[in-house]
């Protein structure tokens, strides 16, 4: 059985969400829309993942638990080289991710603001995600100016984060090249790994719109850790369907 999930999903705790960027349309965004938004994509699970901050989850999971949206929390992180993804199992006390962005260094007022970075390198960033018990995806990974393969940084120092032993996966923007990334046949990066997309989503109606299909018989964890290290077999997108694969879902 396939899940529907997107691993990238922003609320107005970001302040890059739709209702700060355009305050003369006077949005209010509730967490009731953001959850009702991903039952209405056909989603199975979403992770919360704002930027440095863990503020909208037990709320989020509170919702969700009425209606039947597994929620996993999570975070995006801002660092030197670029943005990751930290991603939890849905039990997980939310304590746990406030201790990360501590660890982290990010200042109260720092939270929920994407363009505040810790000072440590994205490597490093991996290796604390996976210490406190969660999941590590290079966000963006190929997009600027944020994805750390897209970025400015010198060659030798993307390698040697692509290369790191604690990142489980590359979140990706360009489709056509998820085999590169799979086989290691990118210049530079030979090593390989697991592809997922996410929405990114900073509105409602953004939500689900890149989602991905895990093959799982319950979502959680550990289904989610087994999915990336089996992602030839276990990790479909949406033109996987569409080119004719027997998905059940």
């Amino acid at each position: 059985m396939y899940k529907k999930i997107d691993l990238h999903v922003h609320t107005p705790v970001s302040s890059c969400y739709v209702d700060h960027v355009v305050p003369e349309a006077n949005i209010k965004t509730s967490l009731e829309e953001i959850v009702d938004a991903a039952i209405a994509a056909g989603l199975d699970a979403i992770a919360i993942t704002d930027h440095n901050s863990a503020e909208s989850i037990e709320r989020v999971r509170e919702i969700s638990r009425e209606k039947g949206l597994y929620i996993f929390p999570g975070v995006e992180i801002s660092a030197r080289g670029g943005h990751a993804l930290a991603i939890f199992d849905g039990n997980t006390p939310v304590e746990i991710l406030h201790r990360l962005i501590e660890l982290l260094g990010f200042a109260e007022e720092e939270r929920g603001q994407g363009f505040c970075e810790t000072g440590l390198w994205l490597d490093e960033v991996f290796w604390r995600m996976e210490e406190s018990g969660g999941i590590a995806i290079a966000a963006h990974a190929d997009r600027r100016p944020k994805g750390f393969l897209a970025s400015d940084e010198p060659t030798e120092v993307k390698k040697r984060i692509h290369s790191s032993n604690h990142l489980s996966a590359l979140e990706i923007t360009i489709p056509t090249q998820r085999e590169l990334w799979r086989e290691g046949l990118m210049p530079h990066f030979p090593k390989k790994y697991a592809c997922i997309q996410g929405s990114d989503a900073h509105s409602p109606n953004e939500i689900g719109r890149r989602p991905i299909y895990i093959e799982c018989s319950t979502i959680d964890l550990a289904h989610l850790r087994l999915a990336l290290r089996e992602h030839e077999t276990r990790i479909k997108f949406p033109q996987d369907l569409a080119e004719g694969e027997n998905v059940e879902v």
